[in-house]
């Protein structure tokens, strides 16, 4: 009766799903699982469909709040100076056909990621001459109990019920369940969870929209040549309006966006990809040949860029049809109030379907990004909405930014993680923005570092270098 609440109470919270437990041995086992919130054991009972005996540290076992509960469900206490006490007890439930759990890392995950697994485990397998059940809990890592953030259960969940995989895998035999072989089993699995994540079949046009629509009055990007702004409504509302101008005025499937990084440079990129088009960010630094063969390659018909930037390269290999960002936006300026006011009215699924955006990206090509060309005539690289979601959904993960971060985009466009991180990532996550076209201007980056206390800066080690030697250590 106690588990039935338990598991009616969690699952309140978060929506199991389970894979492969039809790989469960009949009798007596030990499971293996990943460690990621205080409630891991729950969560794993409430997917597996037999009772688990859960080994635990002596020291919470004996917590007078939780010393009942265990008691009840029968757990394993276990501690360095009663180790032995508590294998045999482990060793025995198994040989009588239970299911014997321990978590192999030893404590809770504080980075989300897969910690060195400890030995104890080998000993209750050889010991119980008994199979070895590797499982991964998809997805915790992010949920109130766990340590995301910083911190635990004083956090709000993202979402109700939150969503989570249990993935058992196929048993070892306790000969072959050494710590590399486990762990590996355990990493695979866990790379099979992530190739479930929904978050890998939308379309990066939605996951824009979406982002940019759940914080639109806070601040989304900074100019950092004159320190304008535009929060996240009136960029989605410019984006909008820019993309029903592309749909008119662009026939070609692939756009080229010759950009510095700017306000300008993060819509027509939003633009394009709502409009659903293709944006090539074009490597202006690179010489004409090289220019020329990627306009070629990409079938490039259309480009986006601004009068001052075609002054300073004139020679630019600009496809037939040229839209000039300070001609056209002037004259968008009602159509963006309009939008800003639907941003603002109407829920996100109705402004997808409004802007025809299909629900789903997967491995369609979303962005082209171009080689340097160093090894003969540049490549174009295609990059799928599967692609960039999967790295920015990783980057979240590993970085854990808040609305109290904020980035400083000096890495060019075209650059894979000027493109990604320093571009969808911010649009997609809520992370306030602030441009500068220049990533070599050291003492301008710096001087914006200071003033808006960012928190994030992406450069390559040629760049990193000239901070070193002219930023002041602050």
């Amino acid at each position: 009766m106690l588990l039935s609440l338990g598991k009616f109470l969690v699952g309140l919270i978060y929506r199991v799903t389970t894979r492969g437990t039809e790989k469960l041995p009949k009798g007596g086992f030990l499971l293996l699982p990943n460690h990621v919130t205080w409630i891991d054991a729950i969560v794993l009972q409430m997917a597996c469909p037999r009772m688990i005996r859960f080994m635990v540290e002596e020291r919470i076992y004996k917590l007078g709040a939780l010393h009942w509960f265990f008691k009840i469900i029968k757990a394993v206490p276990i501690s360095q100076k009663h180790s032995k006490e508590g294998l045999r007890r482990a060793i025995e439930m198994i040989k009588q056909g239970e299911i014997v759990c321990i978590f192999p890392e030893g404590e809770l995950s504080r980075t989300g990621i897969l910690l060195r697994l400890k030995r104890g485990y080998e000993l209750i397998a050889r010991g119980a001459d008994a199979p070895v059940v590797p499982v991964w809990m998809d997805q915790l890592w992010g949920s109130i109990f766990s340590y995301y953030g910083g911190k635990f259960f004083t956090k709000l969940p993202r979402k109700i019920p939150y969503p989570v995989l249990v993935a058992f895998g196929d048993p070892l035999k306790p000969d072959e369940a050494s710590i590399s072989a486990v762990r590996q089993r355990m990493l695979d699995l866990g790379e099979a969870c992530y190739e479930e994540r929904p978050i890998l079949k939308t379309n990066l046009a939605e996951a824009c929209l979406r982002g940019l629509k759940h914080k639109q009055f806070d601040t989304a990007i900074i100019e950092g040549t004159d320190h304008s702004t535009l929060t996240h409504g009136m960029t989605l509302a410019a984006g909008i309006a820019l993309s029903r101008y592309i749909g008119e005025h662009c026939k070609g499937r692939r756009i080229a966006a010759v950009l510095p990084n700017s306000k300008g440079a993060v819509i027509a990129n939003l633009a394009i990809m709502l409009a659903g088009k293709v944006p090539v960010n074009l490597n202006f630094t690179a010489g004409h040949s090289a220019l020329e063969a990627a306009v070629r390659i990409a079938g490039l018909e259309d480009a986006i860029t601004a009068q001052a930037f075609i002054k300073r390269m004139p020679d630019f290999p600009f496809p037939k049809n040229v839209l000039k960002l300070e001609e056209i936006m002037p004259g968008l300026k009602t159509r963006i109030l309009l939008w800003r006011a639907l941003v603002f009215l109407l829920p996100w699924r109705l402004l997808t379907l409004m802007l025809q955006i299909p629900r789903e990206g997967g491995h369609k090509e979303a962005v082209v990004l171009f080689t340097s060309g160093s090894a003969g005539e540049p490549k174009g690289v295609v990059l799928s909405h599967r692609n960039i979601l999967g790295n920015v959904s990783q980057f979240s993960i590993m970085v854990n930014m808040t609305k109290e971060d904020t980035i400083l985009a000096c890495l060019p466009f075209f650059h894979s993680f000027g493109c990604t991180v320093t571009l969808w990532f911010p649009l997609i996550e809520g992370i306030r923005l602030v441009t500068y076209p220049n990533p070599l201007e050291t003492a301008k980056n710096a001087a914006l570092i200071e003033r808006y206390k960012i928190t994030m800066l992406l450069a390559t080690p040629t760049f990193l270098r000239g901070y070193v030697r002219r930023a002041e250590p602050e």
